[in-house]
């Protein structure tokens, strides 16, 4: 995942090349930026086209980071590899949705726990699930992405 400098330095120099009015970049400033892109769901791609997308309207004001952060908001969790990687981090704590499962079209069972596994303890019952459920992803990891972004609606490459 990009760093939320090299989001802000990105987006920032789009700006810059496309609106006149956008002051020149100064350590400060992009670190102000950075700051408020400090952890969004936002990757360099989603920034630079959010950035494309608000200056395609006509009679814009400078854009701002919260213009950035809203557009890219409203864009598909398969816009970007950044992207996909976070969502499946990011749901990969949870062992019973098929959230991953229904984005990417790979197919994770439960599995039954060892012989004299307490199954009555829950507590344990999720950790063992959880446990399973993380090496399955890190298994699959690449192929869930690239099948994801296959199926997915993906964003103009950044310049």
């Amino acid at each position: 995942m990009s760093t939320s400098i090299e989001i802000a330095t990105a987006a920032y120099a789009m700006a810059a090349a496309i609106d006149q009015s956008i002051p020149a970049p100064t350590k400060m400033r992009l670190q102000a930026w950075a700051a408020l892109f400090e952890g969004q769901d936002l990757g360099v791609t989603e920034a630079v086209q959010a950035v494309k997308d608000y200056y395609r309207q006509p009679n814009r004001f400078p854009i701002k980071p919260g213009d950035i952060l809203a557009i890219t908001r409203t864009m598909p969790v398969t816009s970007s590899p950044e992207r996909v990687e976070a969502f499946i981090d990011r749901w990969s704590v949870h062992p019973y949705s098929r959230t991953i499962q229904d984005l990417t079209g790979i197919e994770w069972s439960p599995p039954d726990p060892p012989k004299g596994f307490d199954v009555d303890d829950a507590e344990k019952l999720r950790e063992f699930h959880l446990a399973a459920f993380r090496k399955w992803i890190a298994r699959n990891h690449t192929r869930m992405v690239a099948l994801a972004l296959s199926n997915g609606e993906p964003l103009e490459l950044p310049l």
